[in-house]
């Protein structure tokens, strides 16, 4: 589906999506957390509290990637083909910004890092790319599969995963629980990031798809009831962890049944916008790019080291909310306009390859 026959619902929320994973990243990387909890109890609530608000992007992301691919035609050619315009966008970031930085910065070099450079997918440069890619070429076979089921088919393997991926692996994450039971030597959930857990989420989205009725396109109207309940589930991850200090490891994971059922109503929640906007639609299809700029080991360093918010003075007044918020803004921005130079160049060498074959296959017909 081109980006603009996409429903814009669903794209604002990518949007939405990347724009947490941001806000994620200055709580981790910019001491946002560190110094608002040492500002004082009040300060180090609230931002905890909307950071149990933006748990759901890596979930929502693949979640989308399951809802549309999983009615698609069991085409390799065209897989290998999405699969190399992410590769490529992940091989041409980590090239780039590596040779920046190994410019500004000689100490830098080694093998070790020349390596890294070229292979981003292996080197898990970036996690969530590495296992979207998987994900990605695995999804004929997964959408060949799971579109023959029934319903209830469906839900008893959806079932198995979900028990083994998400609830097994939380419950052993909570103090006193795990002394009786473990994941260890049977998976590796790492709170969501693996490809089990993204495995999981594509499973629910496409469950979503196929199973959660939808109305005529002209009928569609947003059901608040989806947000309503999206925001009672934060508040109950965020009291259980106020509440409990057994369950603070399992907090905020992705793979908690809690963040799952909240990235789901999201999702539920935003495909029913009924509005089409050129401008949505391009932007969301930087996120992807936008998230391999930021997120780049070297630009993450170097963006957190400048933008970030230990200065305990900062949170003296409310003044430090509108300056996360625009800086948050500003990150998102430049690397929109970054990523969308990088499709406008890959689109002009594309046409200029695509040109020159023509004219030599037209040669070959002449002679």
């Amino acid at each position: 589906m081109s980006k603009i026959k996409r429903q814009s619902g669903i794209e604002l929320l990518r949007i939405i999506a990347m724009i947490q994973i941001i806000f994620l990243h200055a709580y981790q990387y910019g001491l946002l957390h560190d110094a608002s909890k040492a500002a004082g109890d009040i300060d180090g609530i609230l931002v905890t509290f909307v950071w149990s608000l933006c748990r759901t992007p890596v979930d929502v992301f693949i979640m989308i990637s399951g809802y549309f691919m999983i009615t698609s035609q069991f085409d390799i050619k065209k897989t290998i083909r999405r699969g190399g315009k992410i590769y490529g966008a992940m091989i041409f970031y980590s090239i780039i910004l590596s040779i920046i930085f190994f410019i500004s910065d000689p100490s830098l070099i080694n093998i070790n890092s020349v390596i890294k450079a070229f292979t981003p997918l292996m080197s898990r440069t970036w996690y969530f790319l590495s296992n979207y890619l998987i994900i990605l070429l695995l999804s004929p076979f997964l959408n060949k599969m799971l579109a023959s089921l029934s319903k209830k088919h469906y839900l008893y393997f959806m079932g198995i995963v979900f028990v083994a991926v998400s609830l097994w692996s939380t419950l052993a994450e909570i103090h006193g629980i795990n002394n009786v039971i473990s994941v260890n030597k049977i998976l590796d959930p790492y709170m969501g990031k693996s490809l089990g857990g993204f495995l999981l989420m594509y499973i629910i989205g496409g469950y979503l798809r196929l199973f959660v009725k939808q109305k005529p396109l002209e009928k569609r109207k947003p059901n608040f009831r989806y947000l309503g309940i999206f925001v009672g589930l934060c508040v109950l991850d965020f009291v259980l962890a106020s509440v409990f200090p057994q369950y603070k490891p399992a907090f905020g994971m992705f793979n908690n049944p809690i963040v799952l059922a909240e990235s789901a109503m999201l999702v539920l929640f935003f495909r029913d916008f009924n509005f089409s906007s050129k401008f949505v639609n391009t932007v969301a299809g930087t996120t992807l790019g936008i998230y391999a700029i930021h997120e780049n080991p070297y630009v993450r360093d170097c963006l957190w080291n400048v933008a970030n918010f230990s200065n305990k003075h900062l949170y003296d007044t409310l003044i430090y909310i509108p300056i996360v918020i625009i800086t948050i803004l500003l990150i998102f921005a430049g690397c929109c306009v970054i990523e969308l130079l990088r499709l406008k160049l890959f689109e002009f060498v594309g046409n200029k390859i695509n040109a020159r074959k023509s004219i030599t296959s037209g040669n070959r017909c002449t002679k």
